[in-house]
């Protein structure tokens, strides 16, 4: 667990696409004061999901900074969207996810984020986990059924009696 997890946590719950924040408001969020190099260095403020756990925060909420005032110390959060993103000096068009997770209820979505930060994945990975484990599930459900619909009637099998006489033989 990060200790900049309650500031996704408070991004995750944000309505708003656009969220300007002073420093002081982001420390009582944390519990803990800002590094000196947050007041001291834009750089601190980059959206570098590889080498920092601050920033990873706010990127796996979705969101991203825009404008860093160290003056005032404030800084602009903006939520990500899937179209395009704009850039300090360009405009790019963001890469589409494979697996859309606009229509998931914002209660799955939280902890599908909180798992994806535990794991140190992304979101449509955990969704992707998940939904595969799903399927495994679904298809021992099948075999199971199918089984029983071979049993003749009036006869009950205990399958894990089954499966153990099976491994047994091997």
């Amino acid at each position: 667990m990060s200790k900049y997890d309650p500031l996704l946590q408070t991004l995750l719950t944000k309505e708003n696409s656009i969220w300007r924040v002073h420093f002081d408001q982001i420390e009582k969020i944390l519990g803990i004061p800002l590094p000196a190099s947050a007041r001291k260095y834009p750089a601190w403020w980059s959206n570098d999901e590889t080498s920092h756990s601050h920033s990873r925060a706010w990127l796996r909420a979705g969101w991203k900074t825009r404008q860093v005032d160290l003056h005032g110390e404030a800084v602009t959060f903006r939520k990500i969207t899937n179209d395009v993103s704009d850039s300090k000096n360009t405009r790019q068009v963001q890469k589409p996810p494979s697996l859309y997770l606009h229509d998931i209820p914002q209660s799955i979505m939280a902890a599908l984020t909180l798992r994806a930060a535990t794991n140190d994945t992304s979101t449509e990975k955990e969704a992707i986990t998940l939904l595969k484990k799903a399927v495994k599930k679904t298809d021992l459900l099948k075999q199971a059924n199918s089984i029983r619909a071979m049993t003749p009637v009036g006869q009950d099998y205990d399958l894990a009696l089954l499966v153990r006489k099976e491994r047994e033989k091997r």
